[in-house]
């Protein structure tokens, strides 16, 4: 992973293991990510020189997408065996974010979070309990579906500070 200024390049190292991707990055220089940490992906944080490993939800690795102002991340990790499910990561530690249902038992239940604005507003997706992948608005302890152009997926990908949300979404046809 790397950080590029008007000074060039910087490589951000690596949390141990050979393979480090930045995913994220904020106004102040802050670098986000996921970093191998021997056999598996960990989310970190890249602050004024200093890579910090930010855990998990109890399984095995998490990525982090995106990092605002205030120091705060988001992305996902594994709880355990194939749940995945959408994090929010500030003052040392990682909170869960939840599913908007799940799934049956056939598919795990997952969820990730990419983007969030200052206000610590979350957008992401995950699958609701129809089996379909749907955007989503984390706020205020509670993830609402955003649902979709009228087909059977969307995801959230950005938000900004006035609370407009971007992604993708199928429509009926």
């Amino acid at each position: 992973a790397f950080r590029w200024t008007s000074g060039g390049m910087v490589d951000l190292g690596t949390l141990g293991g050979p393979v480090t991707k930045a995913m994220g990055v904020n106004d102040a220089g802050d670098v986000v990510g996921a970093s191998q940490t021997g056999t598996y992906l960990h989310g970190f944080t890249w602050t004024a020189g200093t890579m910090t490993n930010l855990g998990d939800l109890g399984g095995q690795g998490s990525w982090a997408y995106d990092v605002n102002a205030v120091g705060q991340v988001v992305g996902g990790s594994p709880l355990g065996s194939s749940d995945n499910h959408a994090f929010l990561w500030q003052n040392g530690g990682m909170q869960d974010l939840g599913t908007l249902g799940g799934l049956d038992l056939q598919w795990p239940a997952i969820s990730a979070a990419y983007g969030l604005n200052d206000a610590g507003q979350v957008v992401g997706g995950s699958y609701d309990a129809s089996a379909n992948f749907h955007a989503f608005l984390w706020q205020n302890g509670g993830m609402q579906d955003l649902g979709t152009l009228g087909g059977d997926y969307s995801s959230a990908e950005a938000i900004n500070e006035d609370g407009e949300v971007v992604g993708t979404a199928r429509l009926a046809n």
